[in-house]
Parts: structure tokens; C-alpha cells; sequence
């Protein structure tokens, strides 16, 4: 860790001697000394804002066909997880045996177990 002292000083050193950007460049002459842009009050668009949530965008016979539709949804069975085919009750069980077997046995082989318990060696030149 001491060997890259002297460069990060050296690295740090070069980035502080660098050319700060002009940042006033990059205005146009015309905007930089053009009047200042007008203000304007906030309130009325506050107001358009209000009475644009407060508007309705459907119309009553839209709205009551999307009643109608939402009324229809709501009187309709839910669906249960009980409620299974043959074949997915089969695929059930095929996959918690196969899950159970997992649990059981090693995931990771012994060798592979052996070399991560060992750990990794260090080169030289990072020691």
C-alpha cells in the first residue's frame, strides 16, 4: 500500500494543475447581457391546474359503461391456487421432491468445496 503513495500524490498533483473550463464562453454574447427573463405569477397556473383535475375527461355515458364493466368484473368467480389440473398437481410433486433432494445433498461438489475452503494465493508482486 505505501508503494502507491507517491502515485496517487503525483496523480492528484497534475488533476490540481489543470485549466479550470470557461464556463462564460459558452453563453452567447446576446443572452449574457440580454435583460433578465420576466417573471410571472404562479397562481393562475396553479388554478388552470386545479380546475384541469377537477374537469372530467369521460363523458356520463362513457362513465356508465365503464360502471356497467366494472360491476361485471366485480360479480365474476376468483380464481383459487387449489384448483388444479392432474398435470399441474403432478408437476408439483415432481418439483418438491426435487427441491427436497437439494436440500438433502451437497449443492457444491467436495473437490470444488475443497479448493474454495483453500482459498486463493496471493502472486509475489501483491504480497
Amino acid at each position: 500500500m505505501p508503494r502507491f503513495l507517491p502515485s496517487v500524490a503525483l496523480a492528484l498533483l497534475v488533476a490540481g494543475c489543470t485549466q479550470f473550463p470557461e464556463i462564460d464562453a459558452r453563453v452567447p454574447e446576446a443572452e449574457r447581457n440580454a435583460p433578465p427573463p420576466r417573471l410571472i405569477p404562479l397562481a393562475p397556473l396553479l388554478a388552470r391546474a386545479d380546475a384541469a383535475t377537477l374537469q372530467s375527461r369521460v363523458s356520463p355515458e362513457a362513465g356508465a359503461v365503464l360502471e356497467a364493466r366494472a360491476a361485471t368484473l366485480s360479480e365474476r368467480p376468483v380464481p383459487t391456487a387449489t384448483a388444479r389440473t392432474p398435470d399441474a398437481a403432478a408437476r408439483l410433486a415432481a418439483l418438491s421432491a426435487r427441491a427436497e433432494a437439494l436440500r438433502e445433498g451437497a449443492v457444491i461438489a467436495q473437490d470444488t468445496r475443497a479448493r474454495m475452503d483453500a482459498g486463493v494465493t496471493l502472486p509475489a508482486a501483491l504480497q
